[in-house]
């Protein structure tokens, strides 16, 4: 297992360093991003860069809020199932349950398969702290890929 703040890489040995599907936000706070991201910037060599794919937040609501995305119905080995994301959110933290409902079973019952938590940070902000951690040209894509993307730069030696 990994971890974002102290990756086993060489300095300066990645050509780019890919950070996707909203993976950033389970650092639970700011300088816990920040730290990730001078990591990163320690691994891209000078030229390379960093990419990071992430949901944009918003102004989170208010703390105790329950929002529910479904996915809709899934089927797995002959099976039915729904399949949708509960999200209850403290500030700008949420915990995430991954909830599987068996649609051809007799009980019905929801049985969460995945629990974590995330960190509402926007990419606005992202963006600030990869400036701050050395990375240059620092902008954000839309419409090429199902989320948001941040891209940086490492600055070439001198």
């Amino acid at each position: 297992m990994a971890d974002f703040r102290s990756l086993a890489a060489r300095s300066e040995s990645a050509d780019v360093v890919l950070v996707a599907d909203n993976s950033l936000p389970h650092l639970l706070s700011e300088a816990e991003i920040a730290a990730a991201l001078a990591e990163y910037f320690r691994c891209a060599r000078p030229g390379g860069g960093c990419l990071i794919t992430m949901r944009d937040y918003g102004i989170p609501p208010p703390p105790g809020t329950r929002e529910v995305h479904p996915f809709g119905e899934r089927a797995w080995r002959g099976h039915r199932f729904h399949v949708r994301q509960v999200w209850t959110w403290r500030d700008r933290r949420y915990d995430l349950a991954l909830e599987v409902t068996p649609l051809d079973a007799e009980s019905g019952d929801s049985v969460p398969v995945l629990e974590t938590s995330y960190f509402a940070i926007t990419l606005e902000e992202v963006a600030e702290l990869m400036r701050g951690a050395g990375f240059e040209r620092v902008e954000r894509v839309d419409g090429r890929f199902f989320q948001p993307v941040l891209m940086g730069t490492r600055p070439r030696a001198a």
